[in-house]
Order: structure tokens, then sequence, then C-alpha cells
């Protein structure tokens, strides 16, 4: 990774609108100087100790005055850069951070890239790059959950568990080349045997971050729920009760849903992106028959799609219709309008037949709630009456989840992460099988070598600057 760089960057900090206060940050070795310049106050900010505040106003080379400021001086080390660091806090609204902007940068500063002032605190050893992406997540952050994961790892709770590993593999890595220096002896097998448990346990380790990945990109980034069916099952009456608002329009005419129609809602800390489709039958109405075929498309790259059954009338062919173009894993019956239900029995598994796996003949009679049935989970509710929905949700939540409880734990939730904890697997699983194949132990330090750099693209210590540059491209300018 590249030296952190000298020069001095300055950026707006704050979003660009209407607001009380906006913020120019200036960072580097002459901050401070670069500031005094344009900084007229009641004492001058080199003069400053560190972490203090100074009233004063921003004036430019002509002299003129351009706004009232709040200076904060903040002196490396300590600060979020590691470099020198002054904060303007000057009034909110586009122009006048704008110009205190440019006042600083004809002062000798220049405009910060993307993520500059996060990857200058990476550089200068402040944070890891779990710690600077965590960042970007504080502020991408949909949900409270989402935010506390983000924290979490801001505070370095997911580092704690990566330097685990790292220490776990470099034991392992170490016995394997140690090997090396005495290849030309007969190393027993129960040495070999012990390096290999070594190995084992830094799998088991990976596994465990990896057991928790798919629940924490869930928390981080969302998923999509399509909600599909026939015409006239309550699907929008679905949207508006898991809402708990009227977003779609309602009526006893089947077709009024022509087009998907898509929400976000915190469900237990996740964010979903529920999408109501038309209902699926076959039309000779241009515009119908388009809303089933994009409910089709939605269905099919939908995390989970919610199938909804009029209980008051039963499974028809219709419905059996709907079920075979969804997959059964990834689908959830929502038995709807069980208030005009006179008592709808019979086993779903045997009616549906689904085109990821039909139904089964092994399961029990009845519909309960939650509760799986012929294979296939299916949840009673009346959209109209919103009963059922909060069971609803906790099936949602449970098949999204898998069974596991969402703790506070930190987890991965960067699919970059995950490919590279799998290539630290695949490269230790590799110098064990050497290792049991008595190959030269040169081949399985190899792989151990990767396995270590693998990890090391995770916390930035072997991150090449192309994947750095594009990590930090998705911050904003003033982070």
């Amino acid at each position: 990774m590249r030296a952190a760089p000298r020069d001095t960057i300055a950026a707006v900090a704050t979003a660009i609108g209407p607001g009380g206060i906006a913020i120019v940050r200036i960072a580097g070795a002459d901050a401070v100087r670069i500031t005094d310049t344009i900084f007229r106050g009641t004492k001058r900010l080199s003069d400053a100790s560190s972490h203090t505040v100074h009233h004063g106003h921003i004036v430019d080379a002509a002299g003129r005055e351009v706004d009232e400021v709040l200076a904060t001086v903040m002196l490396s080390p300590n600060t979020y850069t590691t470099d020198d660091v002054v904060e303007l806090g000057c009034h909110g609204g586009a122009m006048p951070a704008r110009r205190v902007l440019e006042v600083c940068l004809d002062a000798g500063a220049r405009i910060a890239r993307r993520g500059e002032f996060t990857e200058r605190a990476l550089l200068g050893g402040r944070l890891d790059l779990v710690q600077a992406e965590a960042v970007a997540d504080i502020v991408a952050a949909k949900t409270p959950r989402g935010l506390e994961f983000a924290l979490g790892q801001l505070e370095g709770g997911l580092s704690h568990r990566l330097a685990a590993l790292r220490d776990k593999l470099l034991a392992f890595r170490a016995e394997v080349e140690s090997m090396i220096d005495f290849s030309d002896e007969d190393i027993g097998s129960s040495t070999v045997s012990a390096i290999a448990d070594l190995g084992r346990a830094c799998c088991r380790a990976v596994d465990d971050l990896l057991a928790d990945s798919a629940v924490g990109a869930a928390v981080r980034d969302g998923i999509s729920v399509a909600i599909v069916g026939r015409p006239n099952v309550g699907k929008s009456s679905l949207l508006n009760a898991l809402l708990r608002r009227e977003r779609a329009i309602v009526t006893a005419l089947p077709g009024t849903t022509r087009d998907a129609i898509e929400e976000t809602v915190d469900l237990d800390g996740i964010p979903v992106r529920l999408i109501d489709t038309a209902g699926w039958r076959s039309s000779r109405d241009p515009a119908e028959a388009e809303g089933v075929e994009r409910a089709k498309a939605a269905a099919a790259g939908a995390d989970l799609v919610l199938l909804v059954i009029d209980s008051s009338t039963g499974v028809g062919a219709e419905d059996r219709a709907v079920a075979e173009h969804l997959d059964q894993s990834r689908t959830l019956v929502v038995l709807n309008k069980m208030d005009l239900a006179s008592g709808m029995r019979g086993e779903v598994g045997r009616e549906l037949a689904f085109a990821g796996g039909g139904g089964s003949d092994s399961s029990s009679s009845g519909l309960d709630s939650a509760a799986t049935v012929s294979d296939v989970s299916s949840v009673r509710v009346s959209a109209l009456r919103r009963d059922g929905i909060s069971e609803l949700q906790r099936a949602i939540s449970s098949m999204v989840l898998d069974g596991r409880a969402l703790t506070a734990d930190p987890a991965v939730t960067n699919l970059r992460h995950m490919d590279a904890l799998r290539r630290v697997k695949a490269g230790v699983s590799r110098a064990i099988a050497l290792l049991a194949k008595e190959a030269p132990p040169e081949l399985a330090a190899i792989d151990a070598a990767e396995a270590s750099s693998a990890l090391g693209e995770i916390t930035g210590e072997t991150t090449p600057d192309d994947v750095l540059r594009h990590i930090f491209a998705r911050f904003c300018v003033g982070k």
C-alpha cells in the first residue's frame, strides 16, 4: 500500500442544499497555514491549541468577507486523517459553502477526491480497510440495524475477528514454511497431521465468518420481495398492510394493478423492497399482458416471492399455474382473506408444484401460521383486517436469515470480503491436500501465502491500488 500523501486537500463535508450550517474540511500538512491566510479572528490559528474552536470570518484575496465561520483546529496525529485538519462551519446552503471552498482552493489547497479523507485515515494507519469501508456503510445505512452493523465494524468488531483469523493463518503458514528447511529429513506423520489441524482451524474460522455473511448482506443491502398471484387475491391489500399505509389502489375488480409498484419497508432491521405485481392470467389486453410479463420478471429476479392465495376460494388452476413458474426454496405462500375463509383445509404441497421442486406427500394436514406444510412455508393472514401481518413479517425474516437470530455481532456484509474469505479457505484447503499427498512443502507454502494475501486484501495490507481507488470512488467527496 502506498505512503500517505502530504499535500493539503479541501472539500465540502456536508450535503449541498438548504440547512443550518455547512462544513468545509481542510486536511494536510499545510491545513492550518492555508486557513490562517484567509481567516480573520481574535487570534491566529497557528497559535491555537489542538481541538479548539475559534470565531471569525473568511476573506478572499481582495480582503472581502465571504462568510462568518467557526474554525475548529485539530492537529496531527489525533485527527480523522492523522493530518492537521481545520473544519470551517459556515452558513448552510449551497452558495456559502461553495464560496468558502473556492477561497480555500485559491489559497493553496486542492479539491479532494471522493473518499480521500477516509483514504488518508487508512494510509495514516488510523483505520484498516474494513473500518474505512464501514464509514461508507454508515452513510448509506437503510435501517437502524444496518447502522448498528456499520458502527460495529467502524469500532473494530469485525477487524478483531479477522485479526484472530490472521493469527491462525500465520501460525499455519509458519509451520508449513518450516517444513522446507527440513525437506531432506523424514517429517513424521504426527507433525504433518498437527500442521494440517492448524489449517483446518483456519477453515473453521472462515466458515464461521461466512455463516453470517448472508445475514450481514441482507441488513446492509436489503432484499427484494415480489408479491405475486392470480388476480384479485389481495396482493395490493397485502402491500398496504405491510407498509401500514394505503399505497396501492385496491378494488373488487380483478386486473386493477397493471404495472409493478415498489416500496421499501424496514422489517425487523432488514430493508425490504416490496414489489406489488399484476395478477397472473391470460389476457388480450396489451397493457395487462405486459403487466403479467413484468410480474414474472419481478418474481424471477426477487430474493423472495410471496405467493398470495385466496383462502376463501382455495387453490385453483390459476394458482397452480403461477406456482409452476416459482422456485419453491425462495417462495412463501400467503393464505390471504382468512376472515372470509370457512376453514380452508388440505395440503398446499399436494396442490402446488413449483419449478424448483414440487410438493411432498409426507406433510400433515392443516395450515398453521408461519409453519412448513408439505415443504412449503405458509402463513395465514387477513390483509384487509391486518391480521397475521406480524407473523408474516417474522416468516419473511426467518427465511432471509435461514432461521438464525439477527444479533448485533460483527458480521461480514461486503461481497468483496466474502470473495476474499472464500479464497483464503481455498488456499488453505489446497495446502492441506498437498501435505496429505506428501508433495514438496514449497507447493503448500505457495498456497498458504496466497491465502494470507487474500486475507490482507480485506484489511488493506495487500490491497492493490486500483482496488483501493474503486472502493473509495463510492464515497462522497467530503468523506
